[in-house]
């Protein structure tokens, strides 16, 4: 049984920052995600029409500035396909996804107080 410091549920923006920040923490993590790709909300919402409702510039992660430089958003608030495009991006360009596991659900989490550990139930 493999066991990690932190354990992120969802590959969404949220899930995608704290495995990269886990990381240069020095800290061992893995990622459980329900679907077969990146971007939470972006990843599963693909009706037409939708998109972000603030500013492309501010929508995007802040943290690296050659990240910030190297990504040309094409409109001032983004499509669901281009969100979709700079998510993937970022995840192949911090090398994410090698502790990403894909198509898992978290059903349950228990921790157990005898040796302080938390045990996921998953599919």
């Amino acid at each position: 049984m493999t066991q990690y410091d932190a354990v992120i549920v969802g590959a969404g923006f949220a899930g995608m920052y704290m495995l990269h920040r886990l990381r240069e923490q020095g800290l061992s993590a893995i990622v459980y995600e329900t679907g077969d790709g990146v971007g939470g909300t972006w990843h599963w919402n693909r009706y037409p029409g939708a998109r972000c409702d603030v500013e492309s510039m501010e929508y995007s992660y802040q943290f690296d500035e050659r990240l910030q430089q190297e990504w040309d958003w094409s409109e001032r608030y983004a499509a669901q396909p281009e969100i979709l495009d700079y998510a993937n991006h970022v995840a192949d360009r911090f090398q994410l996804r090698d502790r990403i596991q894909f198509n898992t659900r978290v059903n349950a989490a228990h921790f157990n107080e005898g040796n302080q550990r938390l045990s996921l139930i998953h599919i």
